[in-house]
């Protein structure tokens, strides 16, 4: 399956040989964004020529990223965000420079860009409440910050470089936006004002709301303060407030006589004062990435390594766990996506097996990579295609919602140190960058489908 979204995505981006400049069409309406354009499939291809040992797919990879580079000049990337702008095609460029050394000098022109971009760009004040832009993993600070912190380590930046002065400003503001007021409302508070970019909250919360999505809210904050803590940046801050937030975060699960932890897609706020209700009697999110369980506890999991806090690291598994021993329905994935299906749990149940060693978390990876294998069908122009319905497919050959993402999930399956993609995803742990380095040799095990094992 693998092997043949590969070969669809080539075609479809017009790179089908090593000595030819990418000639296909231009379908894509944002050609040089990660979410839904020509670096996602660029890195699923790289991948996969490692995962699959294809050179041809790695030369077709590359012609790729020189057609998300040409896209850029006919559309520029004016926001810095990860998955609409500088962030994630630095974070692309990044792996390719990890494969080759020869892209570094560009690496190091595009982070320079990005440095100036978030530099420029003013931070909307926490106060009367924020769009989920101003902070997500997206396309606000959050995102941006671990996409930075990534390259202050790649390119070995110093104090006063773009690249780490960006880093720094984006620490002190998530900082701001995960302090309390005066009336104990935090900056991350979301008011009705920005509901209309975002359909669907307002009968959630009708009166402002504090999401809980790792994709939109706090749990994507605490991971990229993760990695900052891990890189020294931002002093004792960000080790501080990953464990204040965290607690805040295990206090406000939702409560039941079922084992593990689970959480609601967003906490209302009380109306008048802006106050977070407590999610009583609320139901709980969906089992994915984006939001529920399996984002919030990976992104717990991974303040749990940086504190080193057993108990922490004890709810986590908890919640994860509690995932795995859902029935399907009470998940309610269907799509095979990254951001919300079947290859989203597989890239987190791998990476939680990997952190803890579980063999029931290796038995979910497993299981989700049946799913994915499921939803294979050779009539569709990529093979997988995504569904936003139950039953309605559509096809899409992006990183989100599409085709290059379920290739990237694959690839982690085939070859383990394929999974470092999952970096730009905000799955792994954060850690010094020689440690990051180690953890990209191969590995000789591979995940595939097989019976459960018994555990001892």
């Amino acid at each position: 399956m693998a092997r043949a979204v590969a070969e669809r995505l080539t075609v479809f981006a017009g790179a089908v040989g090593p000595s030819e400049e990418p000639t296909g069409p231009e379908p894509l309406s944002d050609g040089a964004s990660l979410a839904d354009g020509y670096p996602g499939i660029a890195l699923s291809l790289l991948h996969a020529g490692k995962a699959l040992d294809e050179p041809g797919l790695i030369d077709a990879a590359q012609a790729v990223l020189r057609r998300s580079a040409q896209a850029t000049a006919v559309r520029p990337l004016s926001e810095a965000g990860l998955y609409n702008g500088t962030a994630g095609f630095a974070s692309v460029l990044l792996e390719f420079s990890v494969h080759d050394r020869r892209y570094l000098s560009s690496l190091r022109r595009v982070a320079d860009r990005l440095g100036e971009q978030i530099e420029a760009r003013e931070l909307p004040k926490p106060g009367e409440g924020l769009p989920l832009s101003a902070f997500d993993v997206i396309s606000g600070a959050a995102g941006q910050l671990a996409a930075a912190v990534r390259l202050c380590a790649a390119l070995e930046s110093s104090p006063g470089d773009s690249i780490r002065t960006a880093a720094e400003r984006l620490t002190e503001y998530l900082l701001r936006v995960t302090e309390p007021d005066g009336r104990h409302r935090f900056g991350w508070f979301t008011s009705t004002d920005y509901y209309g970019a975002y359909p669907g909250y307002e009968e959630q919360a009708p009166s402002g709301m504090y999401n809980m999505g790792f994709a939109h809210g706090l749990p994507g904050i605490v991971s990229a303060l993760c990695a900052a803590a891990v890189a020294g940046i931002g002093g004792s801050g960000p080790a501080e407030t990953v464990a204040r937030t965290t607690t805040w975060l295990v206090e406000n699960r939702l409560t039941d006589d079922v084992p593990g932890a689970a959480w609601p897609n967003v906490l209302q706020a009380e109306e008048g004062t802006g106050l977070p209700v407590p999610p009583i009697g609320r139901r709980s999110a969906r089992a994915a990435w984006c939001y529920g369980a399996p984002g919030i506890g990976i992104s717990l999991l991974n303040a749990a390594t940086v504190l080193g806090d057993t108990a922490l690291e004890a709810t986590a598994v908890g919640a994860l766990q509690r995932v795995v021993d859902w029935s399907p329905a009470e998940r309610y994935v269907f799509s095979p996506n990254l951001c919300h299906g079947h290859s989203g749990l597989l890239a987190v149940y791998q990476r939680a097996h990997a952190v803890t060693g579980s063999v029931s978390f290796r038995s979910m990876a497993e299981d989700s990579l049946r799913a994915v294998l499921s939803k294979a069908d050779e009539a569709r122009p990529y093979v997988v295609p995504d569904e936003p319905r139950p039953g309605e497919p559509v096809d899409d050959p992006g990183f989100v919602n599409g085709a290059a993402g379920v290739l990237l999930a694959l690839c982690g399956a085939l070859a383990p140190q394929a999974t470092g993609w999952d970096e730009i995803f905000l799955l792994s742990p954060a850690r010094p960058p020689s440690k990051a380095a180690k953890d990209r040799t191969p590995a000789p095990n591979r995940l595939v489908p097989q019976q459960r094992r018994q555990q001892s």
